[in-house]
């Protein structure tokens, strides 16, 4: 600060040295120059200016020079004429006569200080050659030469951003940015002021609450301040001409306005002392008391515990001193009573009411007047006045230091009710309130809806008008009773102050899933659905939310994965989640048709990103932008209630070689920062589903958690980032992968009935892999400092077929006793309370990758058409017996492609023709201990042959196999193994459409690219 202020007084001195003294001796009533206004107007650069410039005028200093000299020819003269009369004749009279006055020395001073003003004029000026008072440096064509000039490094500073976004690698982005810097550096370079605004801006981009409402104070302080240095900067050639110009008036115009510049802010309504005041001083004031007045608040809070426990006469003595505090905290809190901030407040009337009052004399009518202010981000309050008159009634309220009809102390009464009396409200994702609410006040009972984007006010013009100075642009409100504006008012705010949003709700219960009651229902043992009810709201709420922590799912979802070759229709699909009572889904893409059907149905979506994309979105932040606008905000106006991203899926699995180990978590910071700069970050968080595989326990104990030892930094960098945002942390947990993986894994252990040999953990026993899984997360999670965290179980269930512990028994086992577990409520041992959950999966997916085993195609509770494949109690209000599968679906024809009975078996065709068959089609029912593991060799040919000949839409020549083949119309089907006839949904990846997009792709290289080429 010491050396900024030292360059300032450096430029200022500069300054004036340079400045010409005045032609006239007159005496100046304004110095020259004054002291600038607190907040000037900014002055824009480049500006056309008609003043003259503001610099060191060479045609002075030459005038000056020529009158010494021709005083000393004067003088020469007058010495010649004196000689000639004397008749004394000197010699070399015609040539220069000797410096017998002793002037030379003075003007060969004159003379180099000349030069050297000439020579350190400042870079701006430009001589002319006249001594008018146009420059050339402000004439159209200069001008205009300098924003052409300005506008090309603009545009190449565009370029190098554009390039630097579409960088394919970091190497790209990394070269990138280096020539940006250096060309900001040489061109643009940047006064540290505005390096101070920009990290206040970037930090204005994550905040929320109070913390955003103080930095855009802050924010917009710092950029008045800089304008206000930019205007009075004599460095600057811009304001060359204009400061002196604004300092030096006329006389006559001095005369003029003498005296009068309170009387003319008092016209309009503002005080001059209060324009003068400090605004870093009121500041540091202001810090000050508050300072002092959180000390005190700590020490009477140190004082009332320590009564507590106190008797006798040091508990009087400590009475008297939490009095005294008392008393101390009332008076500094009386002195920070005027609010620092008043630019951007808006002041509208609401009621101007006229009470009149009968006497002897007559009558006395009074006017009361209802105000509210606001500054549209969350901030607002209202005050009442009263006047003889409404415009008096008005000023106290807003301008009360132009009344002159009250005392002091009422002014400052009635000018602090309208910004002393604010109140900060939260508002969900900008534009809205998080829940319904209801207030009353004396006979006024108001209620608050929230409403949807883009849906618009629905209110009185009291409320409404409240509502849009506080910032919100959807909210629905009906008022009964009394519709007195002051009741009305102050139910109003009432009702705002009561609103719970989400964060608030987290910290008071420690569980991220009480979330879900601000916006929907939630159902609790199978008794509470979905509801509203006008006057019940606000208790209702109260009661879901401690329905949620204490007894019931609050909502069970499923995964919806679409890697079909015949999907079920989007809309049937819904319809079955609706039919079965799942609120929520998540989705591993955001395919258009899916989200489009889940639109105004109240179901929760998670919406995935594919691990293949994170590379573009960890590199790119524009690209996450792109992505979020088009797949999260788009299908959020049209109504899909979407709370999750997930961003990848499992991308630290071990199978993956580390290779989505460097893009998965910028990948998650871009997409958060988009969410943040389209408004959703309170509605949609970010997070990663991670494979449990990603901790571990040394000890083989769930108390030993922690995170892999490869991957701990970024875990941690992870989680940190997900507890900073709200976010939860998604684990994907199968009991069957262990009892896969382990041949010598206790099959009891994987179930919910409990196990015969328990894992003791100290104090604690687990009856069951699931419990000591979580566990060794939530240890994890502990040990790091992150107990906290939110966690959402993203996968968890088991598959029906592929593998010899994998059939309808189990998993209808291993399903319900889940259910029944969670719908408990007692969580694990290290949780507990209710567990977030998603069923995996919905339905049967014939196209996934085997890789991970045969069983991979078979994880759904739900067979390829929608039948359930077991009975299932969700323990929902639509679900309380069986699952109810899909409905009005239409089914190919009743016919199968099966071996011929004369086909030799010996046949060589027949083992390429099963291999090319289970190739492209499903064949995972066929092996050891599966569903169709007790087919004979011809049934388990037939069942290959017609697998291909169903996902090929049953066409014809799908059921050739070198005449190995026939088409019959008896069902082969056997007890345990079905041969399935596909759905009818015009959407499978058939047969023929594959041959037409082959000869589409084979046309366009080989003839008509070719072709095109050719004639161009």
């Amino acid at each position: 600060m010491a050396a900024i202020t030292t360059k300032l007084k450096t430029s200022w001195s500069r300054l004036l040295s340079f400045c010409p003294p005045p032609r006239t001796p007159r005496i100046h009533l304004l110095p020259p120059f004054s002291i600038p206004p607190p907040f000037p107007a900014h002055t824009t650069p480049f500006a056309f200016r008609s003043v003259r410039p503001f610099s060191t005028n060479p045609v002075m200093g030459d005038r000056v020079v020529q009158e010494l000299l021709a005083e000393v020819e004067r003088e020469k003269q007058m010495a010649r004429e004196e000689r000639r009369k004397a008749g004394v004749t000197l010699d070399g009279e015609d040539e220069d006569e000797e410096d017998y006055m002793g002037v030379a020395p003075l003007i060969e001073k004159l003379e180099k200080k000349k030069v050297k003003d000439l020579d350190s004029v400042d870079r701006f000026w430009v001589p002319t050659d006249s001594e008018s008072d146009d420059d050339e440096r402000f004439s159209p064509d200069e001008v205009k030469k300098r924003l052409d000039e300005f506008e090309k490094k603009c545009k190449r500073h565009a370029e190098l951003l554009k390039n630097f976004a579409e960088s394919e690698t970091l190497d790209d982005a990394h070269k990138w940015m280096t020539k940006i810097d250096k060309f900001e550096q040489r061109y643009l370079k940047l006064p540290l002021e505005y390096r101070v605004i920009g990290d206040l801006m970037n930090r204005l981009k994550e905040s929320t609450g109070k913390e955003r409402f103080i930095l855009l104070q802050k924010l917009n302080r710092a950029v008045r301040l800089m304008e206000c240095k930019e205007a009075y900067d004599p460095n600057n050639p811009a304001n060359f001409g204009v400061i002196q110009h604004r300092q030096i008036a006329s006389p006559e115009d001095i005369v003029d306005s003498a005296g009068f510049d309170k009387e003319k802010s008092m016209i309009h309504g503002a005080s001059l002392e209060e324009d003068d005041e400090d605004f870093s001083e009121r500041k540091e004031q202001d810090d000050v008391l508050i300072e002092k007045l959180n000390a005190i608040e700590k020490i009477l809070e140190e004082k009332l515990a320590e009564l507590d426990h106190t008797f006798g006469k040091k508990s009087r003595v400590l009475e008297e001193e939490i009095k005294d505090l008392v008393e101390e905290r009332n008076s500094l809190t009386e002195k920070k009573r005027r609010p620092l901030y008043r630019k951007g407040f808006d002041v509208k009337v609401i009621d101007v009411n006229r009470p009149c009052k009968v006497t002897k004399g007559g009558r006395i009518a009074k006017y009361t007047a209802l105000l509210a202010t606001g500054n549209y981000h969350g901030v607002v309050g209202f005050a009442r006045a009263r006047g003889p008159t409404a415009n008096i009634a008005i000023q106290r309220l807003v301008f009360p230091q132009n009344d002159e009809s009250c005392t002091g102390n009422q002014l400052t009464e009635a000018y602090e009710k309208c910004f002393q009396n604010l109140h900060y409200v939260e508002r969900h994702e900008e534009h809205t309130i998080a829940h319904a609410i209801q207030a009353k006040f004396e006979k006024s009972k108001i209620y608050l809806w929230p409403g949807p984007m883009r849906s618009g006010m629905s209110a009185g013009r009291t409320v409404e008008t409240v509502l849009n100075l506080a910032g919100f642009r959807n909210v629905k409100s009906k008022i009964i009773g009394s519709r007195n504006p002051l009741n009305v008012m102050k139910a109003l705010f009432k009702a705002l102050n009561a609103i719970e949003t989400p964060k608030d709700v987290q910290e008071k219960f420690g569980r991220t899933v009480v979330e879900t009651y601000l916006l929907v229902g939630c159902n609790s043992r199978g008794m509470m659905h979905r509801q509203f009810e006008m006057g019940r709201s606000s208790e209702l709420l109260k009661v879901v939310s401690w329905l949620c922590l204490v007894g019931g799912v609050c909502g069970i979802g499923a995964n919806w994965g679409t890697q079909a070759s015949h999907p079920l229709p989007p809309r049937t699909v819904v319809q079955m989640l609706k039919d079965n009572g799942i609120q929520k889904v998540k989705l591993f893409d955001a395919e258009d048709r899916t989200l489009s059907a889940l639109a105004k149905t109240g179901i929760q979506v998670m919406v995935g990103i594919p691990n293949d994309m994170l590379a573009g979105l960890a590199a790119n932040e524009k690209a996450a932008g792109r992505w979020v606008s088009k797949n999260v905000s788009k299908y959020i106006d049209n109504g899909v209630d979407i709370r999750y991203v997930a961003v990848g899926n499992e991308p630290f699995l071990e199978t993956y070689n580390g290779t989505f180990l460097r893009s998965t978590y910028p990948a998650l910071q871009n997409i958060q920062a988009a969410l943040i700069a389209a408004g959703l970050s309170n509605q949609v968080k970010a997070t990663v589903p991670l494979n449990a595989d990603v901790y571990g326990s040394s000890s083989n104990k769930p108390s030993g958690g922690d995170f892999r030892t490869d991957i701990h930094d970024l875990m941690l960098s992870i989680v940190k980032f997900l507890n900073d945002n709200g976010a939860p942390f998604t684990v994907n947990i199968y009991p069957f992968i262990s009892l896969y993986n382990d041949p010598n894994f206790p099959v009891d252990y994987a179930f919910f009935e409990g196990s015969p040999t328990p894992l003791v953990d100290g104090t604690i026993m687990y009856s069951n892999v699931f419990d000591a899984n979580h566990d060794t997360l939530i240890a994890a999670l502990q040990k790091n400092g992150f107990g906290n965290v939110s966690i959402i179980v993203g996968e968890i269930g088991w598959p029906t077929d592929g593998d010899i512990n994998t059939n309808p028994q189990f998993a209808q086992r291993f399903t319900q006793g889940f259910m029944n577990h969670i719908s408990n409520s007692n969580g694990t041992p290290l949780r507990p309370g209710p567990i977030d959950a998603y069923l995996f999966s919905l339905i049967d997916e014939d196209e996934k990758s085997v890789q991970p085993g045969n069983f991979e195609r078979h994880w759904g509770i739900f067979a390829y058409d929608g039948s359930p494949k077991y009975q299932l109690n969700l323990r929902t209000a639509s679900n309380s017996s069986t699952l109810i599968g899909a409905r009005d679906l239409k089914y190919l024809d009743r016919k199968w492609c099966v071996l011929k009975p004369s086909a030799n078996l010996d046949d060589s065709e027949i083992a390429p023709s099963v291999s090319y068959a289970c190739g492209r089609a499903d064949c995972t029912s066929l092996g050891y201990k599966t569903s169709c593991g007790d087919l004979d060799v011809r049934g388990n040919i037939s069942y290959a042959f017609n697998s291909y000949y169903q996902k090929n839409d049953q066409d014809d020549r799908a059921c050739g196999f070198s005449g190995l083949a026939t088409i019959t119309e008896k069902d082969p089907s056997t007890t345990t193994c079905k041969f399935n006839i596909m759905i009818d949904v015009g959407s499978g990846t058939s047969w023929k459409t594959r041959t037409l997009m082959e000869l589409s792709l084979y046309l366009f290289w080989y003839m008509v690219l070719p072709f095109t080429l050719a004639f161009a």
